[in-house]
């Protein structure tokens, strides 16, 4: 009997204890999640104008989206995004930055040259911009439980 007792306690506590490493690995060793870091990843381009209003801009967009990533990285930790759901948002920030980044590349060139050209690739870029911020802003809607 005493056999049989220790072993069912030696079954319990390997059970239990993969249970714990399991919780130690994500925890320890893969720490943040990748939807995390992905989110992190994206960024905006630092551009420097010589304009008043187009470093209003520039900077008004920068603190949007360091705000838009917060948010989103604090609600899918939080468990109110999942994860289907985060990837629309990592999908529709990274490409509203990446238009935003044209519209910036394009506007200090412009700004260096005043070439017409790259005023109009320009404001091309801040349309679809516009574009890529619906569709974030509908997946950050979409997002809450």
């Amino acid at each position: 009997m005493k056999y049989i007792l220790s072993l069912l306690l030696l079954v319990f506590l390997a059970f239990s204890s993969s249970i714990t490493y399991a919780d130690f690995f994500n925890e320890y060793v893969m720490g943040d999640d990748p939807e995390i870091v992905m989110i992190q990843d994206i960024k905006l381009t630092y551009v420097s104008f010589n304009e008043n209003k187009e470093k209003a801009r520039f900077n008004n967009t920068s603190y949007f989206i360091t705000n838009i990533k917060n948010e989103a990285m604090d609600r899918y930790s939080g468990g109110m995004i999942p994860l289907y759901r985060m990837h629309d948002i990592i999908t529709n920030l990274d490409s509203f930055v990446y238009e935003m980044n044209q519209y910036f590349s394009y506007q200090k060139k412009y700004e260096q040259t005043r070439v017409g050209i790259y005023k109009e690739n320009a404001q091309s870029y801040l349309e679809d911009a516009r574009w890529a911020y619906s569709r974030l802003k509908a997946s950050l809607n979409q997002s809450s439980y």
